[in-house]
């Protein structure tokens, strides 16, 4: 029965911002109680929305309903028109109440929570809204569904046949409830985009000034892959794999790729691979999977440029840092 449930007001407070909680009117446990499905409603009238509108910023988009479209919209002098922010739905009356619904699994003792927001119209009462609230619940099988299912791939006819779309960010995730795997991939793709941008940053671009500075012959011009240089890395860490296409003073064009291990604090150039010149410069990421296919488990280009990391030890261990009694076998100090 879906009423107010302090065990689960608890298990939310643990874990999203308290202020998220306002309004919160109940939840319910499935019978294994690893799973929970609980809600807020507030009506805006009630509260300063300004003190909402920054979390309610980080849920990355909201649903509405029940509300006049047509007083929705702004219209322009050329006759077009657009919608209106948030802000003036809340201004104007528009939206009269917001919900957070929130849906939780308990997975390897640690709960996994997605929030989702609602705005609600003039349209319709308190009463109902809470009501259209739990009917998700009341859905047949509702256990078993959408978010609590294992994550599966997306599949489309063609010609005759059902074609799998492989998504290599969830391959890790594998086996776990599509929640788990959506707010893990998130958090990995965050954490790694952030790194990627400081390595490109404090790093990269330090590194390739200097070599077109010392070595213009070779490095007369650097250019990366989408919205920067490509950075493979571990989870961890401890080293990156980076590359660029590099015109020099002969105006071709190769692929190189460098190493930095920060706890020497020095750069290396890797030879493993042998690319060779082209007198123009272009879209790369072919040539750097065809380069780690054979040797790692990267074998997609959706690899590039995603919340994946390379874990690969046999990669590393023999391809990137193999050594003999002379040195490393792949890697020239730069």
């Amino acid at each position: 029965m879906f009423e107010y449930n302090d065990e689960i007001r608890t298990i939310l407070e643990q874990r999203v911002y308290r202020q998220m909680l306002e309004g919160y009117f109940g939840g319910v446990f499935n019978p294994e109680k690893d799973k929970l499905y609980s809600a807020t409603l507030v009506n805006i009238e009630d509260v300063d929305y300004g003190e909402f509108s920054y979390l309610h910023e980080q849920l990355l988009g909201h649903s509405s309903s029940h509300f006049d479209l047509e007083r929705l919209k702004v219209f322009h002098p050329d006759g077009s028109w657009s919608n209106k922010t948030t802000e003036q739905c809340i201004d104007e009356g528009i939206y009269k109440y917001f919900s957070i619904k929130f849906i939780g699994v308990l997975f390897m003792d640690q709960w996994y929570i997605m929030e989702s927001l609602s705005f609600y119209g003039d349209l319709i009462d308190e009463d109902s809204i809470k009501e259209d609230i739990v009917c998700h619940y009341n859905k047949r099988n509702f256990w078993n569904q959408a978010l609590f299912k294992e994550h599966q791939p997306i599949s489309f006819p063609r010609n005759g046949e059902i074609i799998t779309a492989r998504d290599v960010e969830y391959d890790e995730f594998k086996g776990m409830p599509d929640l788990v795997a959506i707010l893990k991939k998130e958090k990995k793709d965050k954490v790694n985009r952030a790194y990627d941008r400081y390595f490109n940053e404090e790093f990269i671009l330090p590194f390739f000034e200097k070599l077109r500075v010392t070595n213009p012959a070779e490095y007369k011009e650097f250019c990366g892959l989408r919205y920067g240089f490509t950075c493979i890395f571990p989870v961890h860490k401890n080293y990156t794999l980076f590359c660029c296409i590099a015109k020099n003073d002969k105006e071709m064009w190769r692929l190189h790729y460098f190493v930095y291990n920060p706890a020497t604090r020095k750069y290396y150039k890797w030879l493993y691979p042998n690319p060779e010149f082209f007198d123009f410069s272009f879209f790369y990421s072919d040539q750097i999977i065809d380069d780690l296919r054979q040797i790692s488990c990267w074998d997609d280009d959706a690899y590039l440029d995603s919340s994946c990391t390379m874990d690969d030890e046999n990669f590393w261990n023999n391809y990137v840092f193999a050594r003999n009694e002379s040195g490393y076998l792949y890697l020239e100090e730069t």
